[in-house]
């Protein structure tokens, strides 16, 4: 049972890291297709050579920012993820650590058992031996 939840636990994570490097790439396709895109259509605008370089600089900061703010987006969610499975670990470990301690209390338990058992197999044993008067 601890192993499954081991095992969920890892799956997420990579079902998580799987998601998150889909929307880095579509981050990026985003980004580079904006960029063409204004790209494309400044360079085919009627305007003078001043005001197109101008144009081109101003799409060029704002697919940048565009850019920044999606890479934030994306390392906050791996950061929030990591923190996710950090805690589900623990949790795990905790919930070993505890069961282990319970499954050794049982051991003990049985011990004694087992000794007091033999004890008194023992002790019937001598009365058994001893002749009868």
């Amino acid at each position: 049972m601890i192993l499954r939840e081991l095992l969920d636990v890892a799956s997420k994570e990579r079902r998580k890291k799987k998601r998150l490097k889909t929307a880095q790439t579509v981050a990026v396709g985003v980004g580079v297709a904006a960029t063409v895109g204004v790209a494309t259509g400044l360079l085919f605008a009627p305007k003078a050579g001043k005001e197109t370089r101008e144009d081109i600089k101003k799409a060029a900061g704002n697919t940048i920012e565009t850019v920044k703010v999606a890479v934030q987006k994306n390392a906050e969610t791996v950061k929030e993820s990591a923190a996710h499975a950090v805690q589900e670990i623990s949790n795990v470990m905790k919930n070993i650590h505890g069961k282990t301690d319970e499954v050794k209390k049982e051991i003990e338990h049985s011990c004694k058992e087992v000794i007091k058992d033999l004890q008194e197999t023992t002790e019937n044993i001598k009365e058994v031996k001893k002749p009868v008067k």
